[in-house]
C-alpha cells in the first residue's frame, strides 16, 4: 500500500481536521502518515518508504530526497514551494508540485485592501476612534489615490489578478517581471519596466507578488528602499524573506518611506516583540491573505486531486520541474 507523509507545523494549523486527506487516499488504496512535530531525523525515517510527501513550510532538502526509495511526488499544499530543494528533486527525477490556483482572488483582494488601508492609515485611525478621538490631525498627511502610480513586482497569476482589480481605481500601473512576455503586461494594462531600479522611484505604492527564489531573497533591502519615494508605501503578500526586515525598519524609522503593509514575515509566527509589529508606520496581518472559507476547501480539494492523480499513474497538473518528464 502506498503511503503519503504529511508534514509541517503550518499544515497542521491550517488543516486540523485531517479526515478529508485520509478519506481521499483510502479511495485509491493509499494510506497517510501525519508527521506532526517530527524532527529532521524522524521525518527522514518516515519519508524513506513514502510514495509522496505533502508539506507546507517544511524544509525538504537533498538529504531527505536522496533517502526516499520510491518517490512519486513532493507536493506543497501552498502556492509557494521555496521550502523544497527543487534542484535536488529535479536531479533525482522526483516531480515537485504546488497548489497555485486556490487563492488567487483572495490574495489579490487582500493586497488591494492592505494598499488602501495603509494609504488611508486605518491602522492608526481605528484604535484612536475607539478611544473617542474624532479628528484626524494625528494621521496627516493622507493623499488622494486617483492618478497615483502603483508598481507590481511579479506578474504571475496573483500579480495579474491584482492588476486587473487596480484597473478600475484610476491609477497608473507599472510592473516588473523579467520572466513574463510583453503581451501579459498589455493584457493587464501595465507599463513594462525592465529593471527594478527603474520601477521603484516612480511608484507611490509597491506591491510584491513574486515567488521566493535565490534571486528574490532580500530583493527589497537598504539599496532598493533608498530608491523609493519618501511618500511611498510597500505592500507584501508574497513571502516575508523577499524583504530585508532590518533594512525596512531602518527605512521606516528614518522616514525614507511612508509605511508598509505586510501579510508575511520572514519567520512566522513572529516573536511578540518583533519590532515591525510595534512600528506605527506598519500594518501587519497574520499571513491570512489566502484565506476564505471557499479557498480553504479549494486548497484541500485541488491538493488531493493532484496527489491522487499522480499516485494513480497520471502526470501532475501543476508540476514545477516539468523537465523531468522529458527524460
Amino acid at each position: 500500500m502506498k503511503r503519503v507523509v504529511f508534514a509541517g507545523d503550518r499544515l497542521f494549523r491550517k488543516f486540523p481536521d485531517r479526515e478529508y486527506f485520509a478519506d481521499r487516499l483510502r479511495e485509491i488504496g493509499a494510506e497517510c502518515e501525519f508527521a506532526e512535530g517530527a524532527d529532521d531525523t524522524e521525518l527522514r525515517r518516515s519519508a524513506a518508504d513514502a510514495a509522496a510527501m505533502v508539506v507546507i513550510d517544511r524544509r525538504i532538502d537533498r538529504e531527505l530526497l536522496q533517502g526516499m526509495k520510491r518517490p512519486e511526488l513532493i507536493m506543497t499544499l501552498s502556492v509557494g514551494y521555496d521550502c523544497v530543494d527543487v534542484a535536488a528533486a529535479t536531479e533525482l527525477g522526483i516531480p515537485v508540485s504546488n497548489c497555485p490556483t486556490y487563492c488567487i482572488d483572495e490574495v489579490a483582494t487582500h493586497a488591494l485592501t492592505l494598499l488602501h488601508a495603509v494609504g488611508r492609515k486605518l491602522h492608526l485611525v481605528l484604535p484612536e476612534t475607539k478611544q473617542g478621538n474624532w479628528y484626524v490631525n494625528y494621521a496627516k498627511p493622507i493623499n488622494a489615490f486617483g492618478g497615483r502610480t502603483v508598481g507590481i513586482i511579479g506578474l504571475g497569476r496573483i500579480g495579474r489578478a491584482f492588476a486587473r482589480k487596480l484597473a478600475a481605481t484610476g491609477v497608473r500601473i507599472a510592473a516588473y517581471d523579467p520572466y513574463v512576455d510583453d503581451d501579459v503586461f498589455e493584457m493587464v494594462g501595465a507599463v513594462r519596466v525592465l529593471d527594478l531600479e527603474d520601477l521603484l522611484p516612480q511608484c507611490d505604492y509597491v506591491s510584491i507578488h513574486a515567488p521566493l527564489t535565490g534571486e528574490t531573497v532580500h530583493m527589497i533591502n537598504a539599496r532598493t528602499l533608498a530608491l523609493m519615494k519618501p511618500e511611498a508605501f510597500l505592500i507584501n503578500t508574497a513571502r516575508g524573506a523577499i524583504i530585508d526586515e532590518a533594512d525596512l525598519l531602518a527605512a521606516l524609522q528614518a522616514e525614507r518611506i511612508a509605511g508598509a503593509a505586510l501579510d508575511v514575515l520572514e519567520n512566522e509566527p513572529p516573536a511578540a516583540d518583533h519590532p515591525l509589529l510595534h512600528e506605527p508606520r506598519v500594518l501587519v496581518t497574520p499571513h491570512m491573505a489566502w484565506y476564505t472559507e471557499e479557498s480553504h476547501l479549494k486548497n484541500q480539494q485541488l491538493g488531493m486531486q493532484e496527489l491522487t492523480r499522480v499516485l494513480s499513474g497520471r502526470r501532475p497538473q501543476y508540476i514545477v520541474n516539468p523537465q523531468i518528464l522529458q527524460r
